[in-house]
């Protein structure tokens, strides 16, 4: 009942009022300055919250009596209905009806901060706490235009309320474009300035909201929200700091976007982000790197981040117990990997241990497939011997010999041991340590996985390591044969590139000794060659399977 006492409060003193204490003229009577029907409707609510000790949906009585109250054009009364409909909305979990919502949306629009303040937090309230449908209702009663204008109020509490209802409205798919049409961007921007922390978070959350659509992002950058939002990272406030970053890492998707941001104080934004990276909050951390890997899909951004001392703030994220945290790191790390140059500063900050610790987390299978792709970045940067010295290889081949790797990891996996094939040192390793298990890993791969990069990468390797004329028995033994899965890779209606690549595999095993040039003319891939040096395919095509057969014919 002491939640209720400030309404009960209100409904009293209109009761207590409802005759006036001077003399009428007429026959010395009093005479009521309420009319029956609003005195009566006021008895009603009070005794409605007089006896309700846990309030639910009013009854279509006390609807009624509400909604006169609401509808009359005594600002007392207007108070009174807006307190009345701010405490039945904190408590009410059913769905609010159309009448309620409009009673609640007229009174937004009565110029006086008491009634805005009340009617504001209720219709915050019957959005935030009531169910999904609720925000339907808000939308088609007309709520939105009210409620932007209310952004304006010189009210910071009525600001507050306004502001959390867009947030919440917000989150409905429906309704985040419509709220950018109405105009809210410009008075969302303004209040995330706000010294207010509450209206400050409301803005920043709101702001984050609208940016899952393509058009609304387009929009933000047109109208100057960007540097608000960077800005905004030298917030205090955790919450602030995790809407902004995430809302940054939402429009930094695309490139001219990241432009726009980058763009903002001489790209002040990638020292801001560093800087949050000591938070105490997961969640702050985990959106910072978000943002950073979407900045870092730019070659520029990804060079800045490592020379303003990016990486050692990372190291300790990437070693977060939090699965997501790791896994954001994980993914800003794989991102600035990419540039050339870079790999020799990874190596410098001892990410290599790390890097196995999340290859090897099976249960993390996207830390492991950011990790895998890393780590192929940095193969390709001839990195490779201290890649065999950190053990990630024999991860890696054993997550490609297991059952239960996942295509995406598959494709960063197979991708990189294609590179280290490539290496004399890597493959000698490789072959010392699995030899034929390692060749038929990658035929079974190559012939059986449903997808194309992990096959593609699979034949790509086991032409890398047909360059070794040591290599050429345990491929001509192996089962499945991989004689078999090249001819097969030559059939149309095989891709121009998968012919191209079986080709390129067979060659290799071409300029072997003479056993795999006899081995190659009796086998299948004999008449294929045939069938591709006479036929209508790319003249590169055709010139390799012509340089094959002539290799073939040449006994040394």
């Amino acid at each position: 009942m002491q939640r209720q006492s400030k309404e009960m409060r209100s409904l009293r003193k209109l009761c207590c009022c409802c005759f006036g204490a001077g003399r009428g003229k007429e026959e010395g009577m009093y005479h009521p300055l309420l009319p029956d029907e609003e005195r009566q409707a006021i008895n009603d609510l009070l005794q409605f919250f007089r006896t309700s000790v846990d309030i639910g949906q009013p009854s279509e009585e006390q609807m009624r009596s509400l909604l006169y109250v609401s509808y009359s054009e005594r600002v007392d009364l207007q108070r009174t209905a807006g307190l009345c409909f701010a405490e039945i909305s904190d408590r009410m979990r059913g769905e609010a009806t159309m009448e309620m919502v409009e009673a609640v949306v007229s009174l937004l629009q009565i110029f006086d901060a008491e009634v805005q303040q009340a009617s504001s937090l209720a219709l915050s309230n019957l959005a935030l706490k009531g169910p999904t449908a609720n925000k339907k209702t808000i939308m088609q009663a007309g709520g939105l235009r009210p409620l932007i204008s209310l952004l304006s109020s010189s009210n910071v509490d009525v600001q507050c309320n306004a502001c959390g209802c867009i947030t919440t409205l917000a989150t409905s798919e429906a309704n985040k474009r419509a709220i950018v049409e109405h105009g809210a961007l410009r008075p969302l921007s303004r209040l995330a300035k706000s010294s207010d922390a509450r209206v400050q978070r409301n803005a920043a959350g709101a702001l984050l909201n609208v940016t899952h659509v393509a058009s609304n992002r387009e929009d933000m950058v047109r109208n100057g929200v960007v540097p608000v939002l960077v800005d905004l990272l030298n917030s205090q406030d955790r919450d602030v700091q995790y809407y902004t970053a995430a809302a940054l890492s939402n429009i930094a998707v695309k490139e001219d976007h990241r432009a726009a941001i980058m763009a903002v104080s001489n790209g002040s934004v990638l020292q801001l982000l560093l800087n949050l990276l000591t938070s105490s909050s997961n969640k702050v951390k985990s959106q910072v790197c978000l943002a950073m890997r979407n900045l870092a899909s730019d070659d520029a951004n990804q060079d800045k981040i490592v020379q303003l001392g990016g990486l050692s703030r990372l190291l300790p994220v990437l070693r977060n117990i939090d699965q997501n945290t790791a896994t954001a790191a994980v993914a800003a790390v794989r991102n600035i990997s990419i540039h050339d140059g870079n790999a020799a500063h990874f190596i410098r900050e001892k990410y290599l241990p790390e890097l196995c610790v999340l290859l090897s987390k099976d249960q993390w299978r996207d830390a492991q497939c950011h990790a895998a792709g890393t780590l192929r970045n940095l193969a390709a940067e001839k990195q490779i011997l201290p890649l065999l010295d950190s053990g990630c290889v024999q991860i890696m081949m054993n997550l490609l010999e297991s059952p239960h790797t996942t295509d995406l990891i598959l494709a960063e996996v197979s991708a990189a041991i294609a590179i280290f094939c490539s290496s004399e040192d890597a493959l000698a390793n490789m072959m010392s340590k699995r030899g034929k298990g390692l060749v038929r890993s990658l035929a079974i791969k190559a012939k059986d996985n449903l997808d194309v990069e992990v096959r593609y990468n699979c034949v790509g390797a086991l032409g890398h390591l047909a360059m070794q004329k040591s290599t050429h028995q345990i491929i001509f033994d192996c089962d499945p044969s991989i004689l078999q899965l090249l001819n097969t890779l030559m059939q149309p209606p095989q891709e121009v590139a998968f012919i191209h690549l079986a080709l390129w595999a067979l060659q290799q095993l071409a300029n072997g000794g003479a056993d795999a040039k006899q081995k190659l003319r009796i086998s299948v891939v004999n008449q294929t060659l045939k069938t591709i040096s006479t036929g209508s395919y790319r003249q590169e095509v055709t010139d390799l399977a012509k340089a094959i057969q002539q290799s073939l014919a040449v006994t040394p």
